[in-house]
């Protein structure tokens, strides 16, 4: 491919989270999601993190190479 397509950190970023977190969602259900008292806040279970991990290397290196599309911190 010529040219890449760079576009900003913070766009792909979002791109990548969201498409990784509903594909984990729709993987682990009600599973996807605990209750954290320490912090106050919502996260992925141990087993979703690890799951959102592997989908969101695997989505990105499908847009980069589909697409040709990069995000401009990685270059």
């Amino acid at each position: 491919m010529s040219n890449k397509i760079l576009v900003s950190d913070s766009k792909f970023l979002e791109c990548v989270d969201e498409i990784a977190t509903q594909i984990t969602e729709m993987n682990f259900g009600a599973d996807t999601w605990m209750y954290d008292d320490g912090h106050r806040s919502m996260n992925f279970s141990e087993e979703a993190q690890d799951f959102y991990n592997e989908r969101s290397d695997e989505i990105e290196t499908l847009i980069n190479n589909t697409l040709n599309v990069w995000n401009i911190k990685t270059i």
